[in-house]
């Protein structure tokens, strides 16, 4: 037995108070005393009394040990009390230790020298009045209801804040425990439901029944859920794809039971449209639920919460319902390890709702979709690099729409063919290997993850085409130069990335690919053709530049122009034209990206009208340079492109 530290000195309390600033919301930079320990197991046990809404219990961790600590340091909520805490070292007798809970950190003094692999059991005694939801299932906290027939309806929701508003644990998506214990007490007449599978109820003979569930996968902590009301069952069992029998189970309010009993065949339909693009359900080792809701809905791993009063909307589907279940692939099974790269949970969820209407109506109704979910360009990528809270990536980074956008996008660039595959195989890697009775397919993924599968699935190159569309802010922009005998097309990028994204247009009402390289694509078409760019508008890009070229121009009412040079990209020569619309002193002058001057004319007086020069790239590598007219009226730049 080591001596006491000094856990609660004023060294901790600078260290709480260095991180208050984000202490309620889940995830960010994950914490060096939270990264040094793995959890792999919950008991959370809790009375739920409606009353005076409050809960008493106690959660029960178990981590293996990464780094050595001395302070076990977990997340919960300052508005309870926690009122005892014991340990057990490699499965040694419990024993109460010391804690302190502020700032909503719980920090527990490990009484002696732990090593990389031991196993640390911590049981945490709690209770307390935990924070109430203004707006489920958005704003965290409780839920406190009452259904039409006078009987409670609680719940919790949690998503941004993480579960650590109502109970100990790691708060942050890097971390999934491999199973879970749920035992829930409340009050009789009410049914009590939570996540994975059902393991019966005990009558405690004082008017409370505590039920009991058992997770037996991974489980992220914002997705630990329960509901109780006074529910009717609906049972059925549906064979799934791969031929096991999955429970479906909805728990539904009385006064709905018959309406939800006629509505059965809609979640039906749905969950095997989703089983057939996505795969086989990932949770059927514990049921898919769905529990009756007095909020739209939310993606509690197999409890999903149902409150959209049984409706299809005008695409023809029940969005809360498919949505929802989509998370059972894309946030549930693919988790994000860190909170940046969210859009693999709602961005993939949205576009499934596109390819359902695909499903049910054809393209044409596919594309409107795709149209109606235009999302706004913002001020954040979609995949930022740094860490994020949960809070922050739902406010910047656009998961929904924008995600769904280039997924829509990449299915264009990759084909169909290709695309659909990956989709099933980012949530099965292994196509012979389909089940998930033991979790073995519950995975913690980022955006970089997804890249490396996708090229190793189909065999393309991803790295211009995730540069661009996942890390950076803006969306790319096409920059379209009409001459005389053909149209240039040239990618803008934020960080002048050589995006290799192809460019459906039609010709005249004939449909035609622009192939691009490095950025660039030429085709041969005249100025007075009708041209159209992107007709279906697969690519989420911002409205293109278009310059129509200056040959022949006879009047003063132009400025001096400089224009596009061509070909671009060039291996040997290029012709660089300008426009003069008065005599003056004027000259073209080339550099690089450093500012070194290549090539520069002689600054002379030169005639009004258009003027060509031809530039030999000589010895010069290849690479993007650029070229200034410079005259008495200012400088006009533009880049340009050597190819081997």
């Amino acid at each position: 037995m080591k001596a006491l530290h000094l856990r609660f000195s004023l060294i901790t309390f600078i260290f709480l108070a260095f991180l208050a600033i984000s202490f309620a919301d889940s995830g960010g930079p994950l914490k060096p005393e939270q990264a040094a320990y793995d959890v792999t197991y919950y008991y959370l046990d809790l009375s739920i009394d409606p009353e005076t809404q409050t809960i008493d219990g106690s959660l029960l961790c178990q981590v293996t040990i990464i780094n050595p600590i001395d302070t076990l340091l977990l997340d919960l909520d300052d508005v309870f009390s926690v009122s005892n805490v014991e340990m057990s070292i490699n499965n040694s007798a419990f024993q109460q230790t010391t804690h302190s809970l502020q700032n909503e950190f719980l920090l527990i003094d490990i009484p002696e020298d732990v090593n990389t692999d031991d196993i640390i059991s911590c049981k945490i005694y709690y209770n307390g009045e935990p924070k109430i939801s203004q707006g489920p299932p958005w704003d965290a906290g409780f839920v406190w209801e009452t259904t039409s027939g006078g009987q409670p309806w609680l719940g919790v929701a949690c998503q941004f804040e993480g579960g650590d508003i109502w109970w100990p644990c790691k708060d942050h998506p890097s971390d999934e425990p491999d199973s879970m214990h749920i035992s829930l007490t409340v009050p009789n007449p009410l049914v009590c439901v939570s996540n994975g599978q059902y393991l019966g109820f005990v009558d405690n003979g004082d008017n409370t029944s505590t039920y009991n569930w058992f997770v037996s996968v991974p489980i992220n902590n914002y997705n630990v859920t329960f509901y109780a009301a006074d529910f009717l069952l609906i049972e059925d069992d549906y064979q799934s794809t791969i031929g096991n029998d999955i429970p479906f189970r909805f728990w539904v309010l009385p006064e709905d039971y018959e309406t939800a009993v006629d509505y059965m065949d809609v979640f039906h339909q749905e969950f095997d449209f989703l089983e057939e693009i996505c795969g086989p359900f990932p949770f059927g080792t514990d049921k898919h639920g769905w529990a009756h809701a007095p909020y739209w809905g939310m993606e509690h791993q197999s409890i999903i919460a149902y409150g959209h009063d049984f409706t299809t909307n005008e695409w023809g589907y029940d969005y809360i319902h498919l949505h929802e279940l989509a998370h059972e692939w894309w946030g549930n099974l693919l988790t994000a390890k860190n909170w940046a790269d969210v859009w693999i949970h709602e961005g993939i969820a949205t576009y499934t709702e596109a390819l359902y209407v695909e499903h049910l109506s054809g393209m044409e109704s596919y594309f409107d979709f795709m149209k109606d979910h235009q999302p706004f360009m913002g001020i954040s990528p979609l995949a930022p690099y740094e860490e994020m809270t949960a809070s922050d990536a739902f406010d910047f980074n656009d998961p929904y729409y924008r995600g769904a956008s280039v997924m829509h996008t990449l299915r264009y660039h990759l084909g169909d063919d290709l695309f659909f595959e990956l989709l099933k195989r980012w949530a099965y890697p292994d196509p012979d290997d389909l089940g998930n009775e033991d979790g073995r397919q519950c995975r913690l993924v980022n955006t970089e993850d997804l890249k490396i599968q996708a090229e190793e699935v189909t065999g393309v190159e991803l790295d211009p085409f995730w540069s661009v569309f996942y890390r950076e802010a803006s969306f790319p922009q096409l920059k379209v130069n009409r001459q005389i005998g053909q149209t240039s097309f040239e990618w803008l990028t934020e960080q002048n990335v050589p995006l290799d994204l192809n460019v459906p247009i039609t010709i005249n009402g004939e449909a035609h690919t622009v192939e691009m390289e490095n950025g660039y694509g030429l085709i041969s078409m005249i100025i007075e053709d009708d041209l159209e760019i992107d007709p279906n508008e697969w690519i989420l890009m911002q409205d293109p530049e278009i310059i129509v070229g200056i040959n022949d121009l006879s009047n003063s009412e132009f400025e001096n122009r400089l224009m596009q040079n061509y070909p671009n990209p060039f291996s040997e020569n290029t012709v660089i034209e300008f426009y003069l619309k008065k005599s003056q002193h004027a000259k073209v002058r080339i550099y690089d990206q450093f500012g070194n001057i290549l090539f520069t004319q002689t600054h002379k007086v030169r005639i009004k009208g258009k003027h060509q020069i031809s530039f030999n790239k000589g010895e010069l590598s290849a690479g993007v340079y650029y070229y200034q007219l410079i005259s008495d009226e200012g400088i006009i730049s533009k880049k340009l492109q050597i190819i081997d």
